[in-house]
């Protein structure tokens, strides 16, 4: 039996899922890691720590562009609960991009440091200015986003968790790879059916 598509995102979200992923534990490990360290540390690493935060931007508009015109896998749930899944993954982004674009607003280089170069090639341009605001206030206000971030990915991890192992629904197998276990191939049956079900009930 063909998987169908609507138990699972599309394996182009599932792969851009799994590479934010990626990509954001590398850049954590680089920001409380070696960036952390005593002297010229945080200098030397923040080209690393830039270049990773542009793939990061890359991957989530290319993710959210992606999931305008992909249809989302059905879940059996209420519409509260649907609703409010969505606004987390939502505000989830916001958050992200927020960080990444007080990064960027926050950053200037040192005096007479060449400028940091992102994936050792190209220039890291001057974000402008915005207002009175210096570029130390974004590089604050990207600290304290960063831990509300930390927040926000712990709860989804979390829940991922809860999903998986308490509950046992099958949203953690939307964002699988592989092949359909025998869960997924009787959650198609049992969709088909109920699809065939509405389909007669609006005969005429």
């Amino acid at each position: 039996m063909r998987e169908n598509p609507r138990l699972r995102w599309h394996f182009g979200i599932r792969l851009l899922h799994w590479l934010t992923v990626i990509a954001l534990a590398a850049q954590i490990a680089v920001a409380f890691g070696p960036m952390n360290g005593p002297g010229m540390a945080a200098m030397n690493w923040l080209p690393l720590h830039m270049s990773i935060g542009v793939t990061i931007l890359v991957i989530i508009v290319l993710r959210l562009c992606w999931r305008i015109f992909t249809q989302a896998p059905v879940r059996h749930a209420s519409r509260f609960v649907r609703f409010a899944t969505s606004f987390f993954h939502m505000f989830l982004y916001v958050v992200i991009l927020a960080v990444l674009i007080t990064g960027w607003l926050g950053y200037r280089p040192m005096p007479f440091m060449p400028p940091a170069r992102l994936f050792a090639t190209l220039p890291v341009p001057l974000a402008p200015s915005v207002g009175a605001l210096p570029a130390r206030a974004f590089a604050f206000v990207h600290a304290k986003l960063v831990w509300i971030m930390l927040g926000f990915v712990g709860v989804h991890i979390l829940a991922a968790f809860v999903h998986f192992i308490l509950l046992r629904d099958g949203v953690m197998r939307t964002m699988f790879f592989g092949r359909p276990d025998t869960a997924s191939r009787q959650e198609n049956a049992q969709l088909a059916v109920s699809d065939e079900a509405g389909s007669s009930r609006n005969r005429p």
